[in-house]
């Protein structure tokens, strides 16, 4: 008895994933998502070309759009602005992660910012949930790889609250 290879289409993933750019075929697709790309670069890439070119790299100034004293004036003005800004977003950037990081030290980590008699009563109320609708946890753990949601199974809106809500009011 041959043992049955199973094949990429045989997997349950294959019905989530799906990008046509990368199957079999599709070539206009590609095609076209290829020419967007390089397009796109070449649309970034030339004006950063052309200003440097012109700015940095130029001995006659004679013609070019740099020729006059005030395109000067402003580049070197967009120049500073722009390293100036840098310096203030990197400080305020540097800042609040300092800030964020002992809040979280000495403020988050030291006080409880929940009740814990009521997330023991959820736990156990969607462990109990669970297990009536889905079986065992062991099972589920171990057993079951891939489960597919049939529509009667399908949880209904807010009953995850309606489960909370009722223990909370049996348990507290």
């Amino acid at each position: 008895m041959r043992a049955r290879r199973s094949k990429k289409s045989d997997s349950p993933v294959n019905g989530y994933i799906h990008d046509a750019f990368f199957e079999k075929g599709h070539w206009f697709l590609k095609t076209r998502q290829v020419l967007m790309t390089i397009l796109s670069w070449v649309i970034m890439i030339i004006p950063i070309y052309w200003t440097i070119s012109i700015t940095l790299g130029s001995k006659h100034w004679k013609g070019q759009p740099f020729s006059i004293p005030e395109g000067k004036d402003l580049f070197y003005f967009f120049t500073k602005f722009f390293a100036y800004a840098f310096v203030i977003l990197a400080i305020i950037t540097i800042g609040f992660t300092l800030y964020n990081n002992w809040y979280t030290k000495y403020h988050v980590k030291r006080h409880a910012i929940y009740d814990e008699k009521r997330l023991l009563a959820r736990r156990e109320a969607i462990k109990d949930f669970y297990t009536s609708k889905f079986g065992e946890r062991y099972y589920r753990r171990n057993n079951v790889r891939y489960y597919v949601v049939t529509p009667e199974n399908n949880l209904e809106i807010k009953s995850i609250d309606k489960i909370y809500s009722k223990f909370e009011a049996t348990k507290l």
